[in-house]
């Protein structure tokens, strides 16, 4: 689990990686917050891309005094030479150089290799090196108990209370981007203000629906035999000029994905498990495996064959893109 908190000292060394971006930088600039006031970094922050630039000036702005100041923070981005992957850097890098750098590191600097890849290639010899020398961060997906606490924690920057069934409902709205989730909680925090409480209630009134929460309701209404409501939110969703046979092929989505975790629940697998072997973050699990759950594997797999019909039908031509999909409606809601 990536542990979120910088504290002083810092270290001398950090790699940030991993497939959570937002997390890579929110961390990123955390480091730099505590390690510099606002008017050092214009003398004392450097950004180095490997590839564009050699790494020994990286290591050699790091073993320069920093300027009016008790530290410097060297960011040295894309080391693709840490990872497996095939693709050459056109930019030559000397591996003794961090070799001998990571042994005895400036003490007036900290340098933060950023890498947005998922794997580190750890048969490498300069991977353990950098491994042992480093405070090395992993940064994947939170929890879903982590991302309450984190966006807990944004709502309190504003001194408001986030409640756990807003939260629910949030992510049934937003989804799990990072990203997404705290730029929602931050308009949230300021439209209840200081001493306010976001509760299911605020966030059905503001909160943006991602295209992909839309459908998982849709998909709901259609299978509770709500077709009106179904058709409401297909109606909005058409005027969005959203394509009847993207809409098609994600109602057809989750259906799977319900399908999968309700096969996997009667396995005996837990939802962890689901997640892992889906691929998918846990609480899209969470939400698909309650769905399974409720509508059954027999009733999910009979909805597959329609939709693989359908989306025959649709993509053939053989029947007008709207018919097709309100057509897909009718015939789920009839299970």
């Amino acid at each position: 689990m990536t542990d979120l908190t910088i504290k002083k000292p810092l270290a001398p060394i950090y790699l940030l990686y991993g497939t959570e971006s937002f997390i890579i930088k929110h961390l990123k600039e955390k480091i730099i917050h505590v390690a510099l006031s606002h008017d050092e970094r214009a003398f004392n922050l450097g950004v180095y891309d490997m590839n564009e630039e050699p790494l020994d000036l990286a290591l050699e702005d790091a073993d320069t005094l920093p300027f009016m100041g008790e530290k410097k923070v060297i960011i040295i981005e894309n080391p693709l030479f840490l990872t497996s992957d095939p693709k050459k850097q056109n930019v030559e890098h000397n591996m003794d150089k961090l070799a001998a750098y990571l042994k005895q590191p400036s003490p007036t600097a900290v340098c933060i290799f950023i890498g947005e890849f998922e794997k580190l290639d750890k048969r490498k010899k300069i991977v353990k090196q950098l491994e042992e020398a480093a405070d090395v961060r992993e940064c994947v997906a939170l929890t879903e108990e982590k991302l309450y606490r984190w966006l807990q924690e944004e709502a309190e920057k504003q001194q408001a209370y986030y409640t756990k069934e807003a939260h629910e409902l949030l992510m049934a709205m937003v989804g799990d981007d990072l990203a997404i989730l705290t730029n929602e909680m931050q308009k949230l925090a300021l439209y209840v203000g200081e001493g306010g409480t976001i509760d299911r209630h605020v966030v059905e009134q503001l909160a943006s629906r991602t295209l992909e929460s839309n459908v998982f309701t849709m998909v709901n209404r259609i299978m509770e035999r709500k077709l009106e409501d179904a058709y409401q939110m297909l109606e909005d969703l058409l005027k969005q000029k959203e394509d009847p046979i993207k809409l098609a092929a994600l109602v057809t989505r989750q259906i799977r994905l319900a399908f999968q975790a309700e096969v996997y629940r009667r396995e005996g697998y837990s939802q962890s498990q689901v997640a892992s072997r889906l691929k998918l973050h846990p609480y899209a699990v969470k939400m698909a495996w309650k769905q399974g759950e409720r509508l059954g594997r027999e009733r999910l797999k009979r909805a597959l064959i329609f939709c693989a019909d359908m989306d025959d039908a649709l993509k053939t031509g053989k029947i007008d893109k709207v018919i097709g999909i309100q057509m897909l409606f009718e015939r789920m809601a009839s299970l």
